[in-house]
């Protein structure tokens, strides 16, 4: 096993970083840092490309994984025919997340039973090294963006829903989470339209992916009126209808040419 970080921090990072792997000689340690950031796509290419393991695993400094998480993760990968797996969410500390990534699991259950699931989940994501294909520059969803080329590469992407990883989250700053998400899910999908109805890509190209184009990109179009009309009085309408509004506001944002690489941490969720 080897750790691999990837870092642009300005705070005391590096310098616990080496003083707790200092006296240890496993697992090996390879730190990349620099001081001027360049976005999330950028990072992970430059971690990926230095990890030289069969399984690479993804997360992110602010996740617990569950004790049992890796084991399961490379258990996953006994059936030759899966090329990446992300896990089951748990978060912490925001009751609507927890509503939201509960009913999102249960989508991604049923369309790894179909095929494959579109979103890999960045606080969890294991994949074979050997179908890495670098990152977009400016890509907005950079986890979501690994399981979709190795989809196209022939391998199935799975949710496995004994990898449980913890994450805090926060009603304060939530919001702004979800609209740089949902922008980052819409361009993705966009740029991938390719397979809308492909046969080539089985369950995959049928009903996958334009099950999520449509939800993402088409029914925010078609509620509008109605989803302009409950943001104009603050009313966010139960978890689907609110997650329809931050996904117009992302396509929004996208149209505006507001959405950035840079993800800003929030100050309620890592205070």
């Amino acid at each position: 096993m080897e750790i691999v970080i990837s870092d642009s921090s300005d705070d005391r990072t590096v310098e616990l970083i080496e003083e707790y792997f200092r006296q240890r000689r496993d697992p090996k340690l390879i730190l990349h840092h620099e001081d001027e950031r360049k976005g999330v796509a950028y990072a992970d290419n430059v971690g990926f490309s230095s990890a030289s393991g069969d399984i690479i695993v993804r997360t992110d400094a602010d996740v617990l994984l569950h004790v049992d998480a890796l084991i399961h993760a490379v258990n996953s990968f006994r059936d030759g025919r899966i090329g990446c797996v992300t896990g089951r969410p748990s978060p912490l500390g925001s009751p609507d997340e927890k509503k939201y990534r509960d009913i999102n699991t249960k989508i991604q259950e049923w369309e790894s039973r179909i095929d494959s699931t579109l979103i890999a989940h960045g606080p969890f994501t294991a994949f074979r090294r050997e179908l890495f294909r670098p990152i977009n520059q400016d890509s907005l969803a950079d986890d979501s963006e690994i399981s979709i080329n190795i989809r196209r590469q022939g391998y199935r992407c799975i949710l496995n829903p004994e990898i449980i990883f913890y994450e805090k989250t926060s009603e304060e700053g939530r919001g702004e989470q979800k609209i740089r998400r949902a922008s980052g899910m819409i361009r993705l999908l966009w740029r991938n339209k390719t397979f809308l109805f492909n046969p080539m890509y089985g369950g995959y190209g049928m009903i996958v992916f334009p099950f999520n184009f449509f939800v993402m990109i088409v029914l925010p179009i078609i509620l509008s009126p109605l989803l302009l009309l409950l943001m104009a009085f603050g009313i966010g309408g139960g978890t689907l209808l609110e997650t329809e509004q931050f996904l117009l506001k992302g396509m929004y944002r996208l149209i505006s040419k507001k959405a950035t690489v840079y993800w800003e941490p929030d100050k309620y969720i890592r205070s």
